[in-house]
C-alpha cells in the first residue's frame, strides 16, 4: 500500500538496476558519481542522471579527437580533466542541436527544458570532481547560461464542453471502428473510472498507475497516491469518483482478474497492472473518439482540472496543495495565463460604483 507497496519497491529496483547497468557502461572515474546520486537522490532522478552523464561521455565519443575510437568507458579522465567553458558551450549547442532524428527521420531542436536538464547533471558531475579535488577548475561555472526566454502561451486543456463530449464518449463507449468498440467493451467501466479520477483530482499518470485496490477508501472517501517525489499523500474523492470506482471495482475488475492476490486498482486485459503507457493510449483513444483536434493526455486531463479548481476558486495555494505542487511557483507558472484573464477581468470592474454616481453638476 502507497510508497511501500510491491509496485512501488519493484520500480525502485528496476531503476537501480537500470542505473548499476549504466553505469557500468561509464567510465570508472565516473561510478563514484553515480553512486553519490543513488544514496543522495530518488531511483528516478538518480537514473536521470546517470542517463545524462552518458549522454555527456558519448558527446565527448563522437565530437573529440581524442576518443572516436574508444569505447564510452575507455574514455580517460584526462579529456574530462582538461575541457574548458568552451567544450561545455559546444556540448549545450549540441544538446540544443537535437542531433538525433525521430521516427520520421527529423531532427527536430531539443526543448529548453531537455537543455537545462542535461546541463544540471554535468554541472552536478563537475561539482563532484571539485569536492573530491579531482579538479581544481570547474569549466562549467564560466560557460554560457541561456537566458531564459518568457513565453506567455495558452494552457493546454478542455474547456467544459469539451470535457462534457469525453464522458459522454466513454461512458457511452464511442469508438471510430467496430473493432476498438470491442475491444473497449470489456473495460469500459475501468476506463470511465480512470478518466472520472484523472478529470477529478488532477493525480499524474504515474500517480493513477501505481494505485492498489487497498488506496481506496470509501468510508474516509480517500485515496492513498505516491507522488513525484516518493512521498505519499492523501486525497479526498467526490461522489462522482465514488460511484465509478465502486461500479468497476464491483462489476468489472474480478472479470479482469486471473489471480484474486493481485493488488492493483487497474487492471490490463493481460490481467496486470495497467501501464502508464496503456493509460496514455487509452486516453489519446478516446481524445481521438471525441473528435478532439489536438491530442489529448492525461497531463491535459491534470491541467484541466487545475485550471477548473483555480477559476472556481481563485486559491492559488489550494491548486498547489492538491496537485501536489512542493512550491506555489510552480502552480503560479503553469497557470499564469489564467492569472492574466483575471486581471483583465479586475480592469474591468467597477469596484467602487462610479457608475451609479449621479453628476450633480
Amino acid at each position: 500500500m502507497g510508497e511501500n507497496s510491491e509496485y512501488y519497491n519493484s520500480l525502485r529496483q528496476k531503476r537501480r538496476k537500470d542505473t548499476e547497468s549504466i553505469k557500468n557502461i561509464l567510465p570508472q572515474h565516473t561510478h563514484g558519481f553515480v553512486e553519490e546520486c543513488l544514496l543522495k537522490y530518488q531511483e528516478s532522478t538518480a537514473l536521470n542522471y546517470a542517463q545524462d552523464i552518458l549522454f555527456f561521455y558519448g558527446f565527448l565519443k563522437e565530437k573529440n579527437p581524442l576518443c572516436k575510437n574508444l569505447e564510452i568507458k575507455d574514455i580517460p579522465f584526462e579529456v574530462v580533466e582538461n575541457l574548458g567553458p568552451q567544450d561545455i558551450n559546444e556540448f549545450q549547442n549540441y544538446v540544443a542541436s537535437g542531433h538525433k532524428p525521430d521516427k520520421k527521420g527529423n531532427v527536430k531542436p531539443a526543448k529548453e527544458r531537455a537543455i537545462a536538464r542535461k546541463m544540471a547533471a554535468v554541472r552536478n558531475y563537475y561539482k563532484y570532481l571539485i569536492k573530491y579535488d579531482y579538479l581544481k577548475i570547474d569549466p562549467t561555472v564560466k560557460a554560457a547560461v541561456k537566458k531564459k526566454e518568457k513565453v506567455k502561451k495558452d494552457i493546454r486543456r478542455l474547456y467544459p464542453d469539451q470535457v462534457q463530449l469525453l464522458m459522454d464518449s466513454v461512458a457511452a463507449v464511442n469508438s471510430a471502428s467496430y473493432h476498438s468498440k470491442v475491444m473497449s467493451e470489456p473495460t469500459a467501466k475501468r476506463d470511465l473510472a480512470i478518466v472520472t479520477l484523472l478529470l477529478n483530482t488532477g493525480i499524474r499518470v504515474s500517480e493513477c498507475a501505481g494505485l492498489d485496490l487497498s488506496d481506496i477508501n470509501f468510508d474516509e472517501n480517500t485515496i492513498t497516491i505516491v507522488r513525484k517525489g516518493g512521498d505519499e499523500d492523501h486525497l479526498y474523492i467526490n461522489e462522482i469518483i465514488r460511484n465509478t470506482l465502486r461500479d468497476y471495482i464491483n462489476h468489472e475488475r474480478p472479470s479482469l482478474l486471473n489471480d484474486s492476490e493481485e493488488p492493483a486498482l487497474f487492471i490490463s486485459l493481460q490481467h496486470k497492472r495497467l501501464s502508464i503507457r496503456s493509460i496514455q493510449y487509452m486516453i489519446s483513444k478516446y481524445g481521438k473518439n471525441t473528435g478532439l483536434t489536438q491530442k489529448l493526455t492525461p497531463h491535459k486531463l491534470r491541467r484541466t482540472y487545475g485550471t477548473a479548481l483555480y477559476n472556481r476558486t481563485s486559491d492559488i495555494y489550494m491548486v498547489a496543495d492538491v496537485l501536489g505542487h512542493k512550491d506555489v511557483n510552480t502552480t503560479v507558472k503553469h497557470y499564469a495565463a489564467i492569472e492574466e484573464e483575471h486581471k483583465r477581468q479586475a480592469s474591468q470592474v467597477d469596484v467602487y460604483g462610479t457608475d451609479d454616481i449621479q453628476d450633480n453638476d
